[in-house]
Protein backbone atom coordinates (compact mmCIF):
# COMPACT_ATOMS: atom_id res chain seq x y z
CA UNK A 1 0.00 0.00 0.00
CA UNK A 2 1.38 3.12 -1.01
CA UNK A 3 1.93 5.62 1.96
CA UNK A 4 -0.83 8.43 2.79
CA UNK A 5 1.47 11.16 1.67
CA UNK A 6 2.09 10.22 -1.78
CA UNK A 7 -1.43 9.24 -2.62
CA UNK A 8 -2.22 13.10 -2.68
CA UNK A 9 -0.12 13.68 -5.17
CA UNK A 10 -0.70 10.51 -7.66
CA UNK A 11 -4.05 9.05 -9.39
CA UNK A 12 -6.58 6.81 -8.23
CA UNK A 13 -5.09 3.86 -10.17
CA UNK A 14 -1.73 4.10 -8.69
CA UNK A 15 -2.72 2.85 -5.25
CA UNK A 16 -2.45 -1.07 -6.29
CA UNK A 17 0.73 -0.50 -8.19
CA UNK A 18 3.13 -2.95 -6.12
CA UNK A 19 6.39 -1.46 -8.39
CA UNK A 20 5.20 2.22 -7.11
CA UNK A 21 5.05 1.18 -3.63
CA UNK A 22 8.46 -0.33 -3.64
CA UNK A 23 9.70 3.01 -5.01
CA UNK A 24 7.86 4.91 -2.57
CA UNK A 25 9.02 2.86 0.04
CA UNK A 26 12.91 2.86 -0.95
CA UNK A 27 13.16 6.60 -1.09
CA UNK A 28 11.06 7.86 1.64
CA UNK A 29 13.67 8.12 3.15
CA UNK A 30 16.12 9.64 1.38
CA UNK A 31 13.18 12.24 0.69
CA UNK A 32 12.80 12.76 4.60
CA UNK A 33 16.77 13.86 4.57
CA UNK A 34 16.66 16.36 1.90
CA UNK A 35 13.25 17.86 3.24
CA UNK A 36 15.28 18.03 6.51
CA UNK A 37 17.80 19.81 4.46
CA UNK A 38 16.03 22.21 2.94
CA UNK A 39 13.74 23.28 5.88
CA UNK A 40 17.35 23.80 7.75
CA UNK A 41 18.69 26.06 4.47
CA UNK A 42 15.52 27.79 4.59
CA UNK A 43 15.88 28.77 8.14
CA UNK A 44 19.09 30.23 7.96
CA UNK A 45 17.39 33.10 6.06
CA UNK A 46 15.71 34.61 9.04
CA UNK A 47 17.52 35.83 11.85
CA UNK A 48 15.39 35.14 14.51
CA UNK A 49 15.65 30.87 13.83
CA UNK A 50 19.24 30.65 12.20
CA UNK A 51 21.84 28.78 13.51
CA UNK A 52 25.09 27.95 11.65
CA UNK A 53 23.66 31.14 9.43
CA UNK A 54 24.01 33.59 12.13
CA UNK A 55 27.34 34.59 11.50
CA UNK A 56 26.18 35.71 8.30
CA UNK A 57 23.69 38.20 10.14
CA UNK A 58 26.10 39.18 12.58
CA UNK A 59 28.49 40.12 9.84
CA UNK A 60 25.46 42.36 8.02
CA UNK A 61 24.24 43.98 11.06
CA UNK A 62 27.86 44.30 12.92
CA UNK A 63 30.57 43.46 10.59
CA UNK A 64 32.10 41.23 12.80
CA UNK A 65 31.09 37.77 15.03
CA UNK A 66 29.85 38.53 18.24
CA UNK A 67 31.10 35.86 21.00
CA UNK A 68 28.18 35.67 22.73
CA UNK A 69 24.92 32.99 22.78
CA UNK A 70 22.45 32.15 19.89
CA UNK A 71 19.57 34.06 21.67
CA UNK A 72 21.68 36.91 23.22
CA UNK A 73 22.90 37.51 19.29
CA UNK A 74 19.36 36.60 18.16
CA UNK A 75 18.37 39.55 20.95
CA UNK A 76 21.04 41.72 19.23
CA UNK A 77 20.66 41.61 15.84
CA UNK A 78 16.91 42.31 16.47
CA UNK A 79 17.42 45.32 18.77
CA UNK A 80 19.82 46.47 15.67
CA UNK A 81 16.85 45.44 13.10
CA UNK A 82 14.49 47.83 15.48
CA UNK A 83 16.54 50.86 15.10
CA UNK A 84 16.85 50.73 11.37
CA UNK A 85 13.02 51.13 11.83
CA UNK A 86 12.60 54.20 13.89
CA UNK A 87 10.28 54.82 16.73
CA UNK A 88 6.71 53.88 15.93
CA UNK A 89 4.15 52.37 17.56
CA UNK A 90 4.90 49.49 15.97
CA UNK A 91 8.32 48.99 16.69
CA UNK A 92 7.68 49.24 20.20
CA UNK A 93 4.84 46.47 20.48
CA UNK A 94 7.50 44.27 18.96
CA UNK A 95 10.00 44.96 21.71
CA UNK A 96 7.29 44.60 24.19
CA UNK A 97 6.44 40.99 22.32
CA UNK A 98 9.72 39.76 21.95
CA UNK A 99 10.63 40.52 25.74
CA UNK A 100 7.45 38.30 26.81
CA UNK A 101 7.81 34.60 26.82
CA UNK A 102 4.07 34.47 27.09
CA UNK A 103 3.26 36.95 24.49
CA UNK A 104 1.01 38.65 26.46
CA UNK A 105 2.31 42.01 27.15
CA UNK A 106 0.52 45.59 26.04
CA UNK A 107 2.22 48.62 25.14
CA UNK A 108 0.75 51.98 26.64
CA UNK A 109 2.01 55.46 25.19
CA UNK A 110 1.68 58.02 28.40
CA UNK A 111 1.67 61.40 26.47
CA UNK A 112 1.41 63.49 29.95
CA UNK A 113 4.48 61.42 31.73
CA UNK A 114 6.34 61.05 28.00
CA UNK A 115 6.91 57.66 28.99
CA UNK A 116 6.22 54.07 27.04
CA UNK A 117 4.35 51.81 29.28
CA UNK A 118 4.68 47.89 29.54
CA UNK A 119 1.64 46.37 30.97
CA UNK A 120 2.74 42.17 31.74
CA UNK A 121 1.37 39.79 33.95
CA UNK A 122 2.69 39.17 37.09
CA UNK A 123 3.90 35.53 37.09
CA UNK A 124 5.60 36.30 33.04
CA UNK A 125 9.18 36.54 33.10
CA UNK A 126 9.31 39.75 31.35
CA UNK A 127 12.84 40.77 30.05
CA UNK A 128 13.58 44.02 31.16
CA UNK A 129 16.90 44.23 30.07
CA UNK A 130 16.34 43.38 26.63
CA UNK A 131 13.44 46.07 26.60
CA UNK A 132 15.37 48.51 27.61
CA UNK A 133 18.17 48.62 25.88
CA UNK A 134 16.05 47.93 22.41
CA UNK A 135 14.16 51.26 23.56
CA UNK A 136 16.92 53.23 24.33
CA UNK A 137 18.54 52.52 20.98
CA UNK A 138 15.88 54.21 19.06
CA UNK A 139 14.36 56.72 21.46
CA UNK A 140 14.13 60.50 20.70
CA UNK A 141 14.88 62.69 22.92
CA UNK A 142 11.45 64.39 23.87
CA UNK A 143 10.28 60.25 25.15
CA UNK A 144 11.48 59.92 29.14
CA UNK A 145 12.21 56.75 28.68
CA UNK A 146 10.18 53.10 29.50
CA UNK A 147 8.48 52.18 32.67
CA UNK A 148 7.17 48.91 33.63
CA UNK A 149 3.42 47.65 35.26
CA UNK A 150 3.31 43.87 36.17
CA UNK A 151 -0.45 43.26 36.50
CA UNK A 152 -2.51 40.54 38.22
CA UNK A 153 -5.21 39.10 36.98
CA UNK A 154 -7.46 39.63 40.04
CA UNK A 155 -9.31 42.87 40.52
CA UNK A 156 -9.93 44.29 43.89
CA UNK A 157 -13.08 45.73 44.31
CA UNK A 158 -13.39 47.55 47.43
CA UNK A 159 -17.06 48.49 48.61
CA UNK A 160 -17.95 50.52 51.80
CA UNK A 161 -20.96 52.11 52.86
CA UNK A 162 -20.20 56.26 52.91
CA UNK A 163 -22.22 58.28 55.21
CA UNK A 164 -22.14 62.19 54.46
CA UNK A 165 -23.59 64.25 56.86
CA UNK A 166 -23.83 67.80 56.52
CA UNK A 167 -25.27 69.60 59.42
CA UNK A 168 -26.27 73.54 59.36
CA UNK A 169 -26.87 75.24 62.98
CA UNK A 170 -28.55 78.47 63.75
CA UNK A 171 -26.99 81.46 65.05
CA UNK A 172 -27.36 82.54 68.82
CA UNK A 173 -29.16 85.48 67.50
CA UNK A 174 -31.44 83.75 65.05
CA UNK A 175 -32.84 81.35 67.95
CA UNK A 176 -36.47 82.00 68.80
CA UNK A 177 -38.77 79.60 71.27
CA UNK A 178 -39.56 76.35 70.29
CA UNK A 179 -36.67 76.20 67.56
CA UNK A 180 -34.72 73.25 66.87
CA UNK A 181 -31.02 74.13 66.97
CA UNK A 182 -30.34 72.27 63.60
CA UNK A 183 -31.23 74.52 60.73
CA UNK A 184 -30.39 72.28 57.82
CA UNK A 185 -29.29 68.19 57.90
CA UNK A 186 -28.78 66.16 55.43
CA UNK A 187 -27.36 62.62 54.96
CA UNK A 188 -26.47 60.76 52.26
CA UNK A 189 -25.92 56.94 52.27
CA UNK A 190 -24.03 54.71 49.03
Amino acid sequence: MILERYRRMLPPYWYENEVAEYHFVGTSSVTDAFDAQRQDVLQQFSPWSATWGLDIWDWIYFGRKQGLSIEERRKNIQQKHWSYLGFTPSVLRAIGWSSSPSKRVQMIEDFNKKVIRYVYPFEDQFDIRNAIQAVEKIRPVHCNGVAFEPAGREIIELRDTLVIGVKEYHKVYEFQVGMTPIKRYEEVVK
